[in-house]
């Protein structure tokens, strides 16, 4: 799938009083081309989950994380934030729009190609966890993830070529 296609099936998830945290980078611009708001702000290479754990503390929906695998990998430390104080972040769903490569340096392969986002995440406790690989696979793991946290959503994407 696409990664615009992932995302626009998370902007039929996404509810009035949700936020949305992009990385930013290609996960910024596959944003843009799915008309989803990033009206949680945006962090640069991961960065993004740091945010949504600040918003997950005062929000009244659901948070969702936007991340590249690149991102997810490098911020590995804040997902054990997230394992250590569970109930403090019941409203999170991290979504990882996996290519195995890294997309803002030239496409080099990363960690993906040979761990999965989703398992790494269900290991440190998050549940729901899934993986999806087509548009409505990929609604309905999110609708999934929505309902229960803190949760991981992996959507496997065709390799991001935006830059």
């Amino acid at each position: 799938m696409r990664p615009e296609e992932a995302l626009l099936a998370l902007s039929k998830v996404v509810k009035g009083e949700d936020r949305v945290v992009v990385d930013l980078g290609d996960n910024t611009i596959a944003a843009a081309k799915a008309g989803l708001d990033p009206d949680g702000g945006t962090g640069a290479l991961g960065g993004a989950m740091a945010v949504a754990l600040g918003h997950c503390l005062r929000a009244e929906g659901r948070v969702y994380c936007v991340i590249g695998d690149g991102g997810f990998f490098m911020h590995l430390h804040t997902l054990a934030t997230v394992a250590q104080n569970r109930e403090r972040f019941e409203n999170l769903t991290v979504v990882v729009l996996t290519d195995a490569s890294w997309g803002m340096t030239g496409g080099q392969e990363n960690p993906a190609s040979e761990a999965s986002p989703s398992e790494v995440a269900g290991s440190l406790g998050f549940d729901p966890t899934g993986v999806a690989e087509e548009p409505e696979e990929a609604e309905r793991l999110l609708k999934r993830c929505s309902r229960a946290g803190p949760s991981l959503a992996e959507l496997r994407c065709d390799r991001i070529t935006y830059l």
